[in-house]
Order: structure tokens, then C-alpha cells, then sequence
């Protein structure tokens, strides 16, 4: 996975997943866990709240990671926070795809990954899917 792109952006909170294992491999090569621009959450909806902060502070848009099955964390803060409708705070999201549709996973995976899109597009998330 080529992430030379990923070189303009400057804070990344995140819950690691092993599908994102070359996202969070960049990261720690690029910043270690410093605090001020990699941070990896506790869940889901706190790297939302840390991506919100650093926006507000600086103006520069963050990059939140997180596998799917973290999506039901970050409704509440997307919805009533980043939401254009509220505050409209951007930030990018990279999201591991447990159970994608064609895709063979574990059974506990299956559902979350049919919703997965929808979910995010549910909540005003512009949604592109990008292969490996």
C-alpha cells in the first residue's frame, strides 16, 4: 500500500487494526506515539474527539484509523459534533473493512461489514473504497 499521500496530513488518531497493519506501520515509522501527531485512542469515538480538537486548535484537517466494527464509537460525535448540520469538522477517515461483501471473515464480522458503507454514508461521510 503506497502512503506517500498520507505525508501532507500531520495528526492521526487511531484504534489499530491488523487489516490497516501498513497505515499504523507508517505511522509509528513517521512520528513513533509522540502525542502531538499520532496518538492511538483508547476507541474510537475519543480519536473523533482528539481529530475535532486538533482541527478546531489548528485548522488542518486529521486522519482518523479504526477498524469497521469501531463505526457504532464514532456515530455520537459525528452526528452531534462534525456533522456539517452542527459543526461541520472535516476529517479523513481510513477504516478496515471486516467482512467485506465476497469477502471470507469470521462469522461475528459478516454483519458490520454489509453495513459498513452504508453506515458512514447514513452519517453525511463522503465513502470511497480503496483496494489493496
Amino acid at each position: 500500500m503506497k502512503l506517500d499521500f498520507l505525508n501532507d496530513y500531520e495528526f492521526f488518531a487511531g484504534v489499530p487494526d491488523s487489516l490497516l497493519k501498513p497505515l499504523c506501520n507508517y505511522l509509528v515509522d513517521r512520528f513513533g506515539v509522540d502525542g502531538k501527531h499520532h496518538i492511538i485512542g483508547v476507541n474510537e469515538g475519543s480519536c473523533v474527539a482528539l481529530a475535532t480538537g486538533y482541527y478546531l486548535s489548528t485548522g488542518k484537517v486529521p486522519v482518523v484509523y479504526m477498524q469497521n466494527s469501531g463505526e457504532g464509537n464514532v456515530i455520537n460525535p459525528l452526528a452531534s459534533l462534525c456533522n456539517d448540520k452542527v459543526y461541520g469538522i472535516p476529517m479523513i477517515f481510513f477504516i478496515g473493512w471486516r467482512g467485506e461483501p465476497n469477502v471470507h471473515d469470521e462469522p461475528q464480522h459478516i454483519y458490520q461489514g454489509e453495513v459498513t458503507v452504508k453506515l458512514m454514508e447514513d452519517m453525511d461521510v463522503q465513502t470511497y473504497i480503496i483496494s489493496k
